[in-house]
This record gives structure tokens, sequence and C-alpha cells, in this order.
């Protein structure tokens, strides 16, 4: 059973928002393309795997929680498949990258040989499912739950070839993820918790996820504003006639300020004024502003004239 489904992140809706808005001319275009493009395979990479398990099948009780989220005080994790059952529990870190792999288990750094020789240092990820591993046992620990923790690395494109391992750490394409599963089943044969107390403590890890709140960009001057037509290359939208209206293909839609607004709250902030709202929309009219304001029942403070709305996730 799955308990959380994967979403997007949020970062992928932020980066595809700023750059509908950045022109292509803007010295940071690239970089955030390139960012959107690695957020954006590293998410499809997750979707594919979670495709493979409709293909295996898991004879025991057994719970998914996909991108599970947990904020601590000083830290935080985010662990990519948590899959939990009465005999062991099985963490998966899933990396969508190509090259050639190497981890040094004396510096403990992570390195991918690309195609034109160039070496590029990136984030261990053996360090990171270690770093999952001791929270979920300590998690477990507190509860008195005896259950193995099992952290894996998926790899998921082919052309990812492991040059030098990460001790004895499980590290597997895709394609395998069948065969791990197998291994596993043979292995952990003993059933360590009830039916009943898998479920429970599924839940309770499902529980307590929260939302992962992208970190707002500096937004540069050079910004598009208005409500965009979804048509037409960044072609602004005029409001009349209580419709978002484009003259160029003739698109009309009543609540197109919708989509604006939660791109003003991933690009700018979660708190919007009758005057920003104003400003960002194109809008001249402050009652009009505030009619449409009212109309979408968002949380707000303040008096009429400083009345500040809460624009939600």
């Amino acid at each position: 059973m799955i308990l959380k489904q994967r979403q997007a992140p949020a970062e992928l809706f932020q980066l595809e928002s700023l750059l509908k808005r950045l022109p292509p001319t803007h010295i940071q275009f690239p970089h955030w393309t390139e960012k959107l493009r690695r957020i954006s395979a590293g998410y499809h990479g997750e979707q594919r795997i979670d495709s493979l398990w409709h293909e295996i099948g898991i004879p025991i009780p057994h719970y998914f929680i996909h991108d599970l989220f947990i904020q601590k005080q000083q830290s935080s994790h985010q662990i990519d498949t948590l899959l939990i059952t009465s005999h062991f529990i099985l963490i998966l870190e899933i990396k969508s990258i190509s090259g050639l792999l190497n981890f040094d288990s004396q510096t403990r750094q992570f390195s991918r040989t690309n195609k034109d020789g160039s070496i590029d240092g990136m984030r261990n990820p053996d360090d990171q499912v270690r770093r999952h591993e001791k929270w979920v046992e300590q998690f477990l620990t507190e509860r008195k739950i005896k259950l193995p923790v099992i952290g894996a690395i998926v790899f998921t494109y082919p052309s990812a070839v492991i040059q030098s391992r990460a001790g004895k750490r499980i590290m597997i394409q895709s394609s395998g993820l069948p065969f791990l599963m197998d291994q596993l089943l043979r292995d952990q044969l003993q059933v360590r918790i009830t039916k009943k107390r898998t479920e429970s403590l599924a839940l309770e890890l499902a529980a307590i996820h929260s939302s992962k709140q992208p970190i707002l960009l500096r937004m540069p001057n050079s910004l598009l504003k208005g409500v965009l037509c979804p048509n037409c290359v960044v072609r602004q939208l005029l409001y009349t006639r209580k419709r978002w209206r484009c003259d160029t293909c003739l698109f009309a839609e009543a609540d197109s300020h919708l989509l604006a607004l939660k791109q003003y709250r991933y690009l700018i902030g979660p708190t919007i004024s009758n005057r920003e709202f104003r400003d960002f929309t194109g809008i001249s009219s402050t009652t009009t502003a505030s009619k449409l304001l009212k109309a979408t029942n968002m949380p707000y403070k303040g008096s009429y004239k400083d009345r500040v709305y809460f624009i939600p996730d």
C-alpha cells in the first residue's frame, strides 16, 4: 500500500515560473535552466523507479512512503523512498546521474567523470543513506521496535558506470530492483513485527512528513510581471469584462490570476497586499483587485487599507 505518493518538487514549479518571466538574455538564464533540468531529471528518474514497483510482488505486509521529508530543529531528512515491511525497512536513495562514478572510502568523496574527461565532485549518496539509516534506527529504538534497516543507492541511468564502490553499500541499476527485492525477501525471512504493528509504524512515519518549501530566489529587476497567456510566449493578459483576455490568440478565462498568485508565492513571497497584487498583475483598479482577492477566500489579516492576504501552498 502507498501511504504517500510522490509529488513534483516545489522547486520545479518555482524554476519553471521564473524562466517564463525571465528574459533569455539574462545572465543567470543558463544557470536556472540547467538547475531546472537537473531537478526535472531527478524527479522523472524517481517516477521511473516508482513504476517498477507495480511489477514486483511483495508477499508480506508492506507500505510505501515516497519522498518523505522530515524537518528537525537543526537539520532535515529527505528520503526518496521508504518501504516498511513486517520483516525489514528499505531506504532508497535514487540518483539520476551518468558518467563514470567513483566512491573514495578514505576521503568520503564522490565524483563523476564525464565523456569529455572533466570531473565533477558531488555529494556522496552513501553518506546520505547512512544519515537516513541512523535516523530510522533511532526512530525504531525509541519505540522498542527491532527491524533491520537496509539502505540502497539506485541509479536510474544505464550510462552510470560504477568504477569504485562505497564499501558494502548496495548499489544497483534501476533494472536490478526486482532482483534486489527477491534477494531481500530470501535473506529476511523472519517476521519481526505483526501486520497491525507494521501498519501503525508506517502511519506514524507518514504523519511526521512536512512539506519542503523552496528557498526564495533573489528576483531580478527584469522579471516580467503580469498574468501570462498560456498559449502565447510572454504575452500578458488584460482583465476586461470579468475575464482575462489575450489580444493575440483570443484566449479568455476568469481565474487566470490564480496561477499568477501561485507564481508570486514561489517567486516573491507567501503574502500579498492589494497594491502588490495590482503591481504584479497589471490591474489598475483598487476595487477590481479587492474583489478578485476576496473571491479567492485566502486567509488575511488587517483592515481594509492595510490588509495582507496569505497565499496558500
